[in-house]
């Protein structure tokens, strides 16, 4: 019985060959925020806080652009299918005119509103100023972190995972040493507290970025890098797939920019509890989007074959993963809320605002690793109206008027958002 719930032998190992790595990458990704959130909140829950809000309205202007990681991917890995070796890293230098381009109008809209951006979001004077100083650093290596996200579409559709997964882990680790130095002021170097959290990490994003242009300039020149432009068809396709891709991640954000502002009406302690609670929910939903993205890849390249049949099998194989990651990685919120919380924050008020709300995310965690598998794996192959129809219709009919009305009219606390 326990072999019907696992994909062939044959199949797994190819899941397996191609999703450890970007699955490795990405909990590196998420090790590295939690050692940064750790950190950070050693600081006080007004930095922790600061910090929380200010990174996710990073994540919601660059995702007006992080749809160029599928729509690198879903044309690249259809190429690859069809096996035209010498036109695939056109798609990447497409998405690489993409980024820079769209870069440009992102970084200079970011940076002049973000004063006023901070102090609507944050409804505290001190935690909008510190947002603000860090979101500002952040934003102006923009250009370099869009650039990422073509090269990772790229590595994760022609089969070479490990190079993503190995300059993630490059990044992180000298992003942790640098948060060390920085945020405390060892070693003899400046202490810059949350700011020291932003220059570490800009720094460690430029330099992630000259590796991808190193390793992809050694690596894949004769597959057309830096060789051929696009044409004008092939930019436009590019930008479609990649512009309703973003809508999609720019939309969460927005939602989640929302659930922070709700938050931050409650308490500093709340804004600071659900900084570490999304923190601790990328710990399942980086593997989960792993997977959609190897999905994304395996099914983009039988469709290239022309194998529709194939292409669906893999969606059959990798819920039956997804069902087994998700147990595994829900439980310890679910049985040790408390230890954990502990492990970012000695303050008991956020503490006590938290432990409720991570009881909750180990019992809803296994359906969601479901949904952010099939969801990215849909991105990865172009295909995103649909789920972002259903994420506007749930979030903002059904999630916004309801937590709405818990915090202002009912008066209730996180544990009623969450």
């Amino acid at each position: 019985m326990i072999k019907n719930l696992l994909p062939s032998k044959e199949r797994l190992n190819k899941i397996l060959t191609l999703g450890l790595p970007i699955i490795a990458g990405m909990m590196s990704q998420n090790i590295f925020n939690l050692v940064d959130t750790m950190m950070v909140g050693r600081l006080g829950p007004k930095e922790l806080a600061a910090v929380g809000t200010a990174g996710m309205m990073v994540f919601t202007f660059t995702g007006f652009v992080f749809g160029v990681n599928s729509g690198v991917q879903a044309i690249a890995a259809r190429l690859k299918g069809e096996n035209k070796i010498s036109e695939i890293a056109i798609a990447l230098n497409n998405g690489l005119i993409f980024s820079f381009l769209s870069s440009i109008i992102i970084t200079i809209v970011a940076i002049a509103i973000s004063k006023p951006m901070f102090m609507i979001l944050c409804n505290d004077a001190d935690i909008a100023k510190l947002a603000s100083d860090y979101f500002v650093i952040r934003m102006t290596v923009c250009v370099f972190a869009i650039s990422n996200y073509a090269f990772r579409g790229y590595w994760n559709a022609i089969d070479k995972s490990k190079i993503y997964m190995s300059s993630l882990i490059i990044m992180n680790l000298l992003n942790i040493l640098l948060n060390y130095l920085l945020i405390f002021g060892n070693f003899g170097f400046p202490r810059l507290g949350v700011n020291g959290s932003a220059v570490s990490t800009a720094i460690a994003t430029v330099i992630g970025t000259i590796f991808y242009f190193f390793i992809a300039y050694k690596d894949s020149r004769q597959e057309g890098f830096l060789k051929k432009l696009p044409s004008l068809n092939e930019f436009l396709l590019l930008a479609r797939i990649s512009l309703i891709s973003s809508s999609e991640t720019v939309l969460t954000m927005i939602n989640c920019a929302f659930m922070y502002w709700v938050t931050g009406q409650i308490s500093s302690y709340a804004l600071a509890g659900i900084n570490i609670l999304i923190n601790m929910q990328l710990v399942v939903y980086l593997p989960a989007i792993a997977l959609g993205i190897t999905l994304g890849t395996l099914s983009g390249q039988a469709l290239g074959r022309g194998d529709k049949e194939d292409a669906h099998r893999w969606g059959i194989d990798m819920l039956k993963v997804g069902i087994i990651l998700s147990c595994m990685l829900a439980l310890p919120y679910l049985l040790f809320p408390e230890q954990i919380l502990r492990l970012f924050t000695d303050s008991q008020e956020v503490i006590s605002a938290s432990v409720n709300s991570t009881r909750i995310m180990g019992i809803t965690l296994g359906l969601e690793v479901l949904a952010f598998i099939f969801l990215d794996a849909l991105k990865s192959l172009g295909y995103v109206s649909t789920p972002m129809l259903m994420m506007t219709i749930c979030w903002w009919l059904i999630f916004a008027p309801l937590i709405s009305a818990l915090v202002f009219y009912f008066h209730q606390g996180l544990f009623s958002i969450w």
